[in-house]
C-alpha cells in the first residue's frame, strides 16, 4: 500500500513539476484543491438532497457529479501551465463532495437497515480498492507512456462509464413509471397490514431528508 501511494506522489509530481514545470509551492496546491473543493462541494448538496424526494434524482446527481469530475480530469491534461490544475482541482473535489453525498443518502434510503453497514463497507472498499489500483497502475504506466495521455484517457474513460449508465437509469425510470409507483426509482410500497399504520418493511430511513448526516 506504501509502495502504490508513492507511485501515486511520484504520478501528481510527474505532471505538476516535471511536465508542467510548477514549483514545490504550486504542487502543495494542486494536492490540496481537491479536498478544498470537496468543503462547499458537500455542504451545497446537503442543502439541495434535502429536496429531493425522488430517488431517481439522486441517481442522476451522482452520475452528473461523477461526469464533472470526469471532465476535469480530461481538461487537466491539456493545461499549459500547473496553477490552471487548481481550479479545476477545486471544481472536480465540489463534484466529488457532492457525489458522496448523493450516493451516501441513496445507499441509506434505498438499502433495509439491517444491511446498511455492510453497503457502506462494500462501498468504500469498492472506492478505496480501486484508489489503490489506480496508484498502482498509474505508477507503472508513467514509465513507458507520457502523463498527459494518461491523464486524458482516465477521463475519458470515466465519462464513457457514466454514459453507460444513462441507458440503465432511463430503463429504471420507465419500468418505475409503468408500474405506477408515486416516486420513480424508489420501492413499491405494500399496503400495510390491518392495524399497522406504518407497516414493518417500512425504516426511519425512507423518510424525506433522513440519511443525509450520514453523508
Amino acid at each position: 500500500m506504501l509502495r502504490q501511494r508513492r507511485q501515486g506522489r511520484r504520478g501528481r509530481r510527474a505532471v505538476a513539476r516535471e511536465t508542467l514545470g510548477g514549483s514545490a509551492t504550486t504542487y502543495g496546491l494542486v494536492s490540496a484543491a481537491w479536498m478544498a473543493g470537496m468543503l462547499p462541494g458537500t455542504w451545497l448538496a446537503v442543502r439541495l438532497a434535502r429536496r429531493l424526494d425522488d430517488d431517481g434524482a439522486l441517481v442522476r446527481g451522482v452520475l452528473a457529479t461523477l461526469a464533472v469530475c470526469s471532465l476535469m480530469v480530461l481538461l487537466a491534461a491539456t493545461v499549459p501551465a500547473a496553477g490552471v490544475l487548481v481550479p479545476l482541482w477545486l471544481v472536480g473535489g465540489a463534484a466529488n463532495g457532492g457525489e458522496n453525498v448523493f450516493a451516501n443518502l441513496l445507499t441509506a434510503r434505498r438499502v433495509p437497515e439491517a444491511m446498511r453497514a455492510r453497503a457502506y463497507a462494500s462501498y468504500g472498499a469498492a472506492v478505496q480498492g480501486g484508489s489503490m489500483a489506480g496508484f498502482l497502475i498509474g505508477g507503472a504506466l508513467l514509465a513507458v507512456v507520457p502523463p498527459r495521455p494518461l491523464i486524458a484517457g482516465a477521463g475519458v474513460v470515466g465519462l464513457l462509464v457514466v454514459l453507460a449508465f444513462v441507458p440503465v437509469l432511463a430503463r429504471a425510470a420507465r419500468r418505475s413509471s409503468s408500474a405506477g409507483l408515486a416516486t420513480p426509482g424508489r420501492p413499491a410500497e405494500p399496503e400495510p397490514a390491518a392495524g399497522d399504520t406504518v407497516g414493518p418493511w417500512l425504516s426511519a430511513s425512507h423518510a424525506r431528508g433522513s440519511g443525509t448526516s450520514s453523508s
